[in-house]
């Protein structure tokens, strides 16, 4: 009988943190060091941190579930992208990702762990994604990771939790809130200044993860404003990503095309050392 995927995940994050019970970093703090934005998939932080990707401080960007499948027909997700086949998809989404990023300067790194719907097994160990990433860039000044508000995506939380083991581990962290999953009913009154919907609770939405939710507080928010011209690079920057765009924002819909939506960012930075 195959095991239901939300029954396998919980078993593997079970299995996961047993695992980095122990876990120390490879990964130093440098406060001269480079900003380090943990992308979870090929296209994470061009969504969700283009004012940081944008702006003049040095930034590495490392995508961590970026690894190519053995080819075989897609899967469901590719498939409603309409892509055939696994591998090749793969490699087109990197290349998009690159040239997206170009679109601020930036280049990438791509790891070589799979994503979710190309895991047969337990997702790879803490450890051996940081020590991945260590090899890239040894320290950062701060490390941007993905808060997991709403839906919650497997991938995002394991790069959360590994960022929040960077900071109990004195290495400054900072979580963004994750598009599309944080905005399928746009942003809380508070982010935009727009007049409270008293017949939908965008907070309740994000908390609704229970305890496993991210950060929902207002108080220690940080909401960034694009301005117009942000605003109209970012979507020129999402709309490289050719093969999921269309998807991700919801097609007709227009989620994430939607100034409203892609013209906020919202950051909030973890305490170290607890």
């Amino acid at each position: 009988m195959k095991v239901p995927d939300g029954i396998r995940q919980r078993a593997w994050r079970a299995l996961s943190r047993i695992r980095d019970h122990h876990f120390q970093p490879q990964l130093g703090h440098d406060p001269y060091g480079p900003v380090l934005v943990l992308s979870p998939h090929l296209d994470d932080a061009v969504i969700d941190c283009w004012s940081v990707l944008s702006d003049s401080d040095p930034v590495t960007v490392v995508t961590i579930y970026a690894g190519i499948p053995k080819p075989g027909p897609a899967g469901h997700w590719d498939a409603l992208a309409g892509a055939q086949e696994r591998a090749q998809r793969m490699r087109d989404r990197r290349a998009e990702d690159l040239a997206a990023l170009a679109l601020a300067g930036r280049s990438g790194v791509h790891l070589p762990f799979p994503q979710a719907d190309h895991r047969t097994g337990p997702p790879p160990p803490m450890s051996a994604v940081d020590r991945a990433v260590a090899r890239h860039l040894p320290s950062a000044s701060v490390v941007y990771a993905p808060a997991v508000l709403g839906t919650r995506h497997p991938d995002h939380a394991l790069v959360r939790d590994y960022a929040l083991a960077l900071a109990a581990h004195g290495v400054p962290v900072r979580l963004y809130a994750d598009a599309p999953y944080a905005v399928i009913y746009g942003w809380p009154a508070w982010v935009t200044g727009a007049a409270p919907d008293p017949h939908l609770d965008v907070d309740r939405y994000w908390r609704g993860a229970g305890r496993d939710a991210g950060p929902t507080d207002p108080a220690g928010a940080q909401v960034v404003r694009l301005t117009a011209q942000q605003a109209e690079a970012k979507l020129a920057a999402m709309r490289t990503y050719r093969s999921q765009f269309s998807l991700l924002d919801r097609g007709p819909t227009g989620l994430l095309s939607n100034p409203a939506v892609h013209g906020y960012e919202v950051f909030w930075t973890v305490p170290t050392g607890h």
